[in-house]
């Protein structure tokens, strides 16, 4: 009996123990206290005058303070007003222009009657230490070097990394890798102060070329010929047996059959056997890449081969490129072709020196002529043009510097358009002057003055 009550003891003196251990080790700590000053300021609405005290900068670890101190344009004995007072925006917007810093924090830290102690606290930018290619051979990252314009101990911004995925992206896209992956890995470089070193993983893919350019809606004009005026977009080389299959967003392609070429007698036009066996056999010496900028002026020169047709409504409604099952590249094209126009009445204002008639023989276009504006433009004196012999250079011959010749549509019936071209001739220019200079022996060149 005496050993239990001894038992019981021990045990209800460990608990006790463990206890008073408990409760001493509890959290002792209290919120700290939020200055009612400082709450006042914070939700203050009738404007007073205060004196900045002292500003500290903080978070500062390799710029010197004192000159971020002169950036916020903050100083001590300053006034102003709040709420109203704009000086603590006016010196975050300072130092976020210098583009030194990734955060920008002002703090009231302390408020005695009206003076103010403020806290400016930023995080500084690493900036560019060593930086390195992976994926890609030497003489690839020599070009990209040229293009990025990478420099040690510049800051490195998020348009900086931003800047260096999208050109490296355009420039395989360039050579026909559609499928390009960049990612930039940084790391502290400890060889220089607040600095961080840059990996640059590329992963180039296959490079995808095209394999078929295909137009709908072109009901007048051949695709072979919309094709060809691709100057900067081609097919890439072919040899099969069969055909392309693909279904493109627009519809079925329509080819053209056997029996269709046999009753065209297509054997007898180069033409129509080359529409016959392009979609199986195709020798071209192109790599078929598809560049995005080319493909643009591509899309204008066929508009140009539509409008020197006489379809000047001609448009491109859209486009599309998609991936074959063989990992090449499908180009379709929607256009919308619009009517074919004429050449109709052409009339002549302003013109006294030179008749009607010469000007009509000079200008070469008749009545019913597919409509072109620019061989118009052209044989006006408007575009420049190989050929010469155009209206202006008539007129400039003769003295009639001043020579302007404007073509106005004045009626659009059906498919046919009539013209008005209202000429201002000008003065006739003489020679007032004539400064003879000596070239060669029996030789000179005549300078008017």
């Amino acid at each position: 009996m005496q050993r239990i009550i001894k038992r019981l003891g021990v045990t209800a003196i460990v608990l006790m123990a463990a206890i008073i251990r408990t409760d001493a080790q509890e959290d002792t700590t209290r919120p700290t206290s939020v200055d009612p000053k400082l709450m006042e300021w914070t939700n203050a609405r009738i404007p007073k005058e205060y004196t900045i005290a002292s500003v500290e900068i903080t978070g500062i670890k390799h710029l010197d303070t004192s000159i971020v101190a002169s950036i916020t344009n903050l100083q001590p004995g300053d006034k102003f007003m709040h709420p109203g007072s704009d000086i603590f925006a006016k010196a975050i917007a300072s130092l976020w222009r210098q583009k030194f810093f990734s955060n920008v924090q002002v703090y009231i830290t302390k408020l005695v009657d009206d003076k103010v102690w403020v806290e400016v606290n930023v995080q500084e930018r690493p900036r560019l230490g060593n930086y390195k290619f992976i994926g890609i051979k030497k003489s690839e990252e020599e070009d990209l070097q040229g293009k990025l314009n990478l420099a040690k101990q510049t800051i490195i911004l998020e348009s900086t990394r931003k800047d260096i995925i999208e050109k490296i992206t355009k420039h395989f896209s360039e050579k026909g890798f559609r499928n390009v992956s960049v990612r930039i890995d940084e790391q502290v470089d400890h060889m220089y102060a607040n600095s961080n070193s840059m990996t640059i993983y590329v992963e180039k893919g296959d490079k995808v070329k095209i394999n078929e350019i295909g137009f709908f809606g072109n009901d007048n004009i051949d695709g072979l010929r919309l094709k060809k005026q691709m100057k900067g977009t081609k097919e890439m080389p072919k040899i099969t047996l069969y055909s392309d299959s693909e279904q493109s967003p627009y519809g079925l392609k329509k080819k053209y059959s056997f029996s269709e070429y046999t009753k065209d007698w297509g054997f007898l036009s180069f033409s129509k056997t080359r529409r016959l066996l392009d979609p199986y056999l195709r020798f071209k010496f192109s790599g078929g890449k598809f560049n995005a900028t080319k493909f643009e002026e591509d899309r204008n020169k066929v508009l140009d081969y539509y409008n020197a047709n006489g379809f000047r409504d001609a448009q491109i409604i859209s486009d599309t490129q998609y991936t074959t099952r063989k990992g090449n590249l499908n180009v379709d094209i929607k256009v919308n072709e619009g009517r074919k126009y004429y050449f109709g009445n052409i009339v002549w204002k302003g013109n006294s020196t030179y008749n009607d008639s010469l000007l009509n023989g000079l200008l070469g276009i008749n009545k019913g002529d597919i409509y072109n504006l620019s061989v118009l433009n052209k044989r006006l004196g408007k575009e420049a043009a190989q050929e010469g012999g155009d209206i202006s250079g008539l007129y400039m011959d003769d003295g009639y510097l001043f020579f302007r010749a404007e073509p106005v549509e004045t009626a659009v019936y059906n498919d046919t358009i009539d013209h008005e071209i209202r000429i201002v001739e000008g003065p006739q220019a003489r020679i007032k002057k004539c400064n003879y200079r000596r070239k060669r022996k029996n030789e000179g060149l005549c300078y008017p003055s």
